[in-house]
């Protein structure tokens, strides 16, 4: 005859292999965690470089714009009515396109140097010293003789003003 034998105790895990598989699951769950939070702060260190460049070369593509359809050039401590770009007095970088203006806290400085008569170099020194400074030139083609060779920073209220043609 057979002896049944009866594992009743023997069924599920014991109390041992319960600790450790929650302590590898805590484990798991911390490295996941901080892969998280890692990735989040990547994502939003990018977040702000990107709006910072944007700014920067949206400032970029409107002095492009308005340098190559000029009738006049000038420094001045007061904004013209057609195109400005520079400081006002609090050291905010201020872009005055007709009667709008635009405020950015993320340009510190403006290089500003015609060369050949009617070309201009520019160069836009941002804040954040992680950016480089965007610089260009472009032809001013209703200009033919032109001299300005100045630094507009944010320590004096100073603007570029460009007078457009019609």
């Amino acid at each position: 005859m057979k002896i049944q034998r009866n594992d009743c105790g023997n069924k599920g895990f014991t109390l041992v292999e319960l600790l450790v598989a929650l302590l590898i699951s805590g484990i798991l769950m911390a490295t996941v965690s901080s892969v998280l939070l890692m990735s989040q702060k990547i994502y939003t260190r990018g977040e702000n470089t990107s709006y910072k460049q944007k700014s920067i070369t949206n400032i970029e593509t409107d002095l492009q714009n308005a340098l190559a359809t000029a009738t006049a050039i000038s420094t001045s401590t007061v904004a013209g009515s057609d195109y400005s770009i520079g400081f006002n007095k609090d050291g905010v970088c201020v872009e005055v396109i007709g009667a709008n203006e635009y405020k950015t806290d993320q340009i510190s400085g403006i290089t500003l140097e015609v060369v050949n008569h009617n070309t201009m170099k520019y160069g836009l020194i941002a804040k954040d010293n992680t950016m480089s400074t965007l610089s260009g030139g472009i032809v001013m083609n209703n200009i033919k003789d032109a001299s300005i060779d100045t630094s507009i920073n944010a320590d004096h209220e100073n603007y570029l003003v460009i007078t457009l043609a019609n």
